[in-house]
């Protein structure tokens, strides 16, 4: 890569978010790491990788995140909606103040760093790109997790809706990971690996695989990258 382009990923500092940085470092990127309470172990991932604090709920620190990804090393290029909650709650259990935080992480957020990311491109003269990561289950929701589940198909309309409003400058794509790492269920990811076409469960470098795809997939727009061992096949 002639010049390292920069990628943000938000709640980047674990998990999966930890293993895309970790990843798009070894490629050539840069990163830019947003984590809220803590950054873990993304402070030690070198000179070409940066974090940032803010609160997604936090309607000011929002706005100043992007500016503070700039910042880092001057530019961002792509940008990966990563951060997410996943609370356990019936309908008749959510309350307005966890639909307010699922909504404002899984989707005024991405809208309004993608719309960031948008301007400073248009203004630099340049394109890239947005990942939004969603979830292969929402083909079919559990009732456990109402708001999770709206919210996550609200973030693949978005997707669909911001690769028409922002093109050519963004190609904006989503991927939908399936049964890749136990949130604790072990008994539940123990069954998926029995139910599933291709017998097993995945791991975080299946879903970087699809990341690194889209990163340079330049004719691809708009479309949802299911990564769940043919889930949605059953």
């Amino acid at each position: 890569m002639e010049t390292k382009q920069v990628v943000l990923i938000t709640g980047g500092a674990k998990r999966l978010g930890l293993a895309m940085a970790q990843h798009l470092l070894g490629e050539g990127y840069r990163v830019v790491i947003h984590c809220n309470t803590s950054c873990g172990e993304a402070k030690a991932l070198g000179d070409d990788c940066r974090t940032v604090q803010a609160n997604l709920t936090n309607r000011e620190e929002l706005q100043a995140l992007f500016l503070k990804a700039v910042a880092c090393f001057g530019q961002v290029d792509h940008l990966i909606n990563n951060a997410s909650v996943f609370p356990s709650a019936s309908i008749d259990q959510t309350t307005f103040e966890l639909w307010d935080e699922v909504m404002a992480i899984h989707n005024t957020a991405p809208f309004f760093l993608s719309k960031s990311l948008y301007l400073h491109l248009v203004e630099r003269g340049t394109t890239g790109s947005v990942i939004n990561m969603v979830d292969s289950k929402i083909e079919a929701p559990t009732a456990s997790r109402s708001a999770y589940y709206i919210s996550k198909g609200a973030l693949l309309a978005q997707t669909k809706t911001l690769a028409v409003s922002l093109a050519p400058t963004l190609r904006v794509n989503a991927i939908s990971p399936g049964a890749v790492l136990s949130n604790g269920d072990d008994t539940y990811f123990a069954k998926m690996a029995e139910r599933l076409p291709l017998k097993h469960t995945g791991s975080a470098p299946d879903i970087v695989q699809a990341v690194a795809y889209l990163l340079h997939a330049d004719f691809v727009t708009g479309t949802e990258l299911p990564v769940d061992g043919g889930q949605r096949l059953l």
